[in-house]
């Protein structure tokens, strides 16, 4: 594995087509969120098929709370594209079918001269893509378990989301410093029409002004608009609050909840 492959520094944002033949990068399948990502060696190797397996019955715990999941492969999109649906994953499946990214990083397993696999690394990132947690599963044992993710996921929240103790936070004035939680020069800060604090995330782009438009919302389609910009210890905290009336049906689900199997 490539020297500054290590906890504490950025995973570099490759990108790979996916299982549909799309090029995809990190940054585009995290969307700002933590990933969890997986070189596997392939479908044909019935270690990966339980560790995928055992992933995929978690798939919705782990993006229901907003992490993002991603795969790589050396299989060719086609074939990654039927095992991602033989095992019933729904998150994206890349393919490194010259072994670029598998040389760049240094992540090819040696030992096998037939088929030239990724080891089957596990890495946590979090939602600026630094590396979190790193799990080699060379020997099957070595790949993390469910609950050493579920775990992962947690301290990266923590660390980034000052409402992971939400009622501290809003007891002490509503929303917590943009020096608090994530790292980043500005940070959005999504609060509620009270002005207390439900989560945040790296700004990129121009400081907007207040009054401004960023997004809507998925759930019931209102904008979220700048209330404040509020600035402390050099860094920027962009204040939003929704406007206007809901479009949504409050006796409609509006968070693509999935049923698990």
């Amino acid at each position: 594995m490539r020297e500054d492959l290590v906890s504490g520094n950025p995973f570099p944002d490759i990108s790979l087509p996916e299982h549909a033949g799309k090029e995809l990068s990190l940054r585009q399948i995290a969307r700002q969120q933590p990933l969890v990502l997986l070189f596997v060696r392939g479908w044909w190797c019935p270690k990966e098929q339980i560790r995928l397996a055992k992933l995929v019955d978690a798939q919705d715990e782990l993006q229901r709370e907003y992490g993002r999941i991603a795969v790589a492969t050396v299989d060719e999109p086609y074939v990654n594209g039927a095992f991602r649906a033989g095992i019933g994953a729904d998150f994206p499946f890349l393919s490194d079918e010259e072994r670029r990214i598998a040389d760049e990083l240094d992540l090819l397993e040696l030992t096998d001269e037939l088929h030239r696999p990724f080891l089957p690394y596990t890495f946590v990132l979090d939602s600026n893509l630094v590396i979190r947690n790193i799990w080699c599963g060379f020997w099957y044992w070595g790949n993390p378990t469910i609950e050493e993710l579920r775990l992962a996921l947690r301290d990266i929240t923590r660390a980034e989301q000052p409402t992971y103790d939400p009622q501290r936070v809003w007891a002490a004035g509503g929303a917590a410093p943009p020096d608090a939680g994530i790292e980043g020069e500005v940070v959005w800060i999504r609060e509620n029409s009270w002005g207390q604090e439900l989560w945040r995330g790296v700004h990129e782009g121009e400081v907007p002004e207040v009054g401004d438009e960023l997004g809507r919302s998925v759930v019931d389609g209102r904008p979220w608009v700048v209330r404040e910009i509020e600035r402390k210890n050099g860094r920027v905290g962009i204040h939003l609050s929704k406007e206007g009336k809901s479009s949504a049906d409050p006796h409609e689900v509006g968070h693509h909840i999935t049923v698990p199997r």
